[in-house]
C-alpha cells in the first residue's frame, strides 16, 4: 500500500475554490508586475508584486494571503494619490502606458478579492 504525501505549499494543500482563489490571487500580482514594467515605472514593484505571490503560494498559514491584500491596498492607494500615475491612467493618447496602468490597477483590485475570498473561504 502506497504511502500517501502531504503536499508542502499552500496552493498544494488548498482544495477546490481556495485553490482556485490562491492561484488567481498569485496570477494577479504577476500580472501587476508585468504591467508595472511595462509602464517603464523605476520602482521595486516588479520585484515586490511576484515576492508576495510567492509568499502566498508557498506559506501555509491561513492568513497569509491578507498580506497581498493589505500589499495590493497600499500600491493601489498609492497610484491613485500620485499625480504622475493618474495622469497615465487618464491620458489614452500613451496607449501602452493608459492600458498598463489600467491592467495593474485592476490586478491589485482582483488579487485583494481574490486574497480575501480565500481566507474567508479556509478551513479553520
Amino acid at each position: 500500500m502506497a504511502e500517501t504525501r502531504q503536499a508542502w505549499t499552500a496552493i498544494g494543500r488548498a482544495t477546490g475554490r481556495r485553490r482556485t482563489l490562491l492561484v488567481a490571487t498569485c496570477a494577479a500580482l504577476v500580472v501587476a508586475a508585468v504591467a508595472d514594467e511595462a509602464t517603464g515605472y523605476d520602482g521595486p514593484g516588479p520585484f515586490i508584486y511576484p515576492a508576495f505571490a510567492v509568499v502566498v503560494a508557498l506559506a501555509r498559514w491561513r492568513y497569509i494571503p491578507l498580506l497581498a491584500a493589505v500589499m495590493s491596498a497600499f500600491f493601489l492607494f498609492g497610484g491613485l494619490v500620485s499625480p504622475q500615475f493618474t495622469a497615465k491612467l487618464t491620458d489614452p493618447a500613451a496607449v501602452l502606458d493608459f492600458t498598463a496602468g489600467w491592467v495593474q490597477m485592476l490586478s491589485f483590485v482582483a488579487a485583494g478579492v481574490c486574497a480575501v475570498a480565500a481566507v474567508v473561504r479556509a478551513n479553520p
